[in-house]
């Protein structure tokens, strides 16, 4: 039989797995000056360039959402591409504070007393571009500075209705594959939530 405190302590998993749920990851990825995004896809399959990107989620713990992020070159030539991993709410009303920290290189979200971490590796690489941006811009050609060399518009904070995206350059031989990691962990506060990537990178 369960108990008051036990009842309590599922309750509060249940929340906060829909919490961290609420903040949702939308792939993509740029080449040649056009870019494509998987919304409600798990693959995407670019026909002209020989491409394709796929995503897989990894089961890790409550508080993590972990990705792995699929590029595989089916073509006879190298191909330089821009991977993009963008968050933001399901909730289009959302209030929210997106901003990019510069002192730990990261993005946090902060939304009904709750921090999110979001962030995209490749390999040991820390290299990579990070904005973010008013939910209404960011699926029109506003979230670039320069579409055709794939800069990315800084904007160190958005809020209200928020996004955020990260993006890393990477080159994928012929018929090879390259695999990068995405993730948000959710926690009270920044401290708990770099704790938790801390030890998460140790793993993976």
């Amino acid at each position: 039989m369960i108990n008051i405190i036990e009842l309590q302590k599922m309750k509060q998993f249940s929340k906060r797995k829909s919490s961290i749920g609420q903040l949702q990851l939308i792939p993509g990825i740029w080449i040649n000056g056009k870019y494509f995004w998987l919304q409600n896809q798990m693959e995407k399959v670019i026909y002209e360039e020989g491409l394709i990107i796929k995503i897989k989620q990894k089961p890790i713990h409550s508080k993590i959402h972990y990705y792995r992020v699929f590029v595989s070159n089916h073509s006879n030539q190298a191909k330089d591409v821009k991977i993009l991993a963008m968050h933001h709410f399901q909730n289009v009303n959302q209030d929210s504070l997106a901003f990019v920290s510069p002192t730990e290189q990261r993005i946090f979200h902060h939304s009904e007393e709750k921090v999110f971490l979001v962030n995209l590796k490749h390999n040991e690489s820390e290299v990579k571009e990070y904005t973010t941006m008013p939910l209404w811009n960011v699926y029109t050609d506003q979230i670039w500075s320069s579409l055709d060399n794939g800069t990315l518009r800084y904007q160190p904070m958005a809020k209200g209705p928020a996004a955020s995206i990260l993006a890393e350059n990477i080159t994928v031989y012929p018929q090879k594959t390259e695999t990068l990691s995405s993730w948000a962990i959710i926690g009270k506060n920044k401290r708990e939530v770099l704790a938790i990537e801390q030890a998460l990178l140790k793993i993976h």
